[in-house]
């Protein structure tokens, strides 16, 4: 995988996140996306300014950058709650209620970082989704689906300890990882089905509760059938269903906005599908929009060059790296 494709994957993923924030928590249907980004909505943020969603993804892809441990990763989450590290202006202003709890916990109760998530089933929220997308391409050369859901349990339950979550995941980076590695969508998420067997038997009993996704007909629901609150059930399925219906990037990102609820998570899951499925085609004034851009690009260029294959040809301009 080359470094280019790697750093367009996040672009996307940061420009959902952007395009997102806005329509936060607005209800579906009494509102209208506009085709160019734009600022405000219940945040009031400037426009292209990224949430939490992309700041806790840049302190992952930092911490794996300098091979980081868990404690590390949790002392990034902290900066980030406490001084607002990570963010575009230097100011945190969203931060869910899980994650919050999980850094107070291991601030306050000094607990091991992959203890600190809540377990309860009403503690499922999109939190740990949003930001593990470094993690399908840090691990792009494991083998063993045994170990890449091992990791993927473990960096989950730094701030979501539920089996759902866990399983949550799972499915999410089992999918991008098998993009990464030339599927299509549906059969990304067809393989990522079919690893279930290996799957812990305790973590199995929650696989019913995601297996809408899997239907053959999933993609041909109604918007109407699909919610988009930040449960990470949903989250999931709004994600998967946005980008198999989407004929482009951008039509993709709008759509997301459109379901209105946790437009920006929402939106940057779908994002990392698209792009990681080879639809990373962003708007040019998309990007230029972004807040801080410089402060992206400085955690996403020394990761690219780690994770990524200098010699490999990326297929989108032929040229070698």
């Amino acid at each position: 995988m080359s470094p280019k494709r790697i750093i367009r994957i996040f672009q996307a993923a940061i420009v959902g996140d952007a395009f997102g924030v806005p329509y936060e928590f607005k209800e579906r249907g009494t509102f209208t996306v506009e085709t160019a980004m734009i600022g405000g909505g219940f945040w009031e943020q400037a426009v292209g300014t990224w949430s939490d969603d992309t700041s806790f993804t840049l302190a992952l892809i930092d911490n794996l950058t300098q091979d980081g441990g868990y404690a590390d990763l949790m002392d990034k989450f902290v900066a980030y709650m406490e001084n607002g590290a990570y963010t575009p202006n230097g100011q945190l202003f969203d931060i869910g209620n899980t994650c919050a709890k999980a850094i107070r916990t291991y601030v306050i109760e000094q607990a091991e970082p992959t203890t600190c998530g809540d377990p309860s089933e009403y503690a499922n929220g999109n939190g740990a989704l949003m930001r593990l997308a470094p993690l399908a391409i840090a691990l792009y050369d494991e083998p063993s689906f045994k170990q890449r859901a091992k990791t993927f349990r473990a960096y989950t339950q730094m701030t979501h300890r539920h089996l759902r979550a866990a399983l949550g995941s799972i499915i999410y980076l089992e999918t991008l990882w098998q993009l990464l590695h030339g599927k299509t969508l549906s059969r990304a998420l067809m393989a990522a089905n079919w690893s279930f067997e290996a799957l812990p038997t305790n973590e199995k009993v929650e696989v019913p509760v995601f297996q809408r996704l899997f239907a053959a007909d999933f993609k041909e629901l109604p918007v109407s059938a699909i919610k988009s609150s930040g449960y990470v059930v949903d989250t999931l399925e709004a994600a998967f269903w946005v980008a198999s219906n989407a004929p482009d990037f951008n039509t993709g990102i709008m759509t997301a906005a459109s379901l209105g609820e946790d437009t920006d998570t929402i939106a940057t899951i779908a994002a990392s599908l698209m792009a990681a499925s080879g639809r990373d085609v962003i708007s040019a004034d998309w990007w230029q929009t972004i807040v801080n851009r410089a402060l992206a690009e400085s955690c996403l260029m020394p990761f690219a060059e780690k994770f990524g294959d200098a010699t490999e040809v990326d297929e989108s301009d032929g040229v070698k790296k």
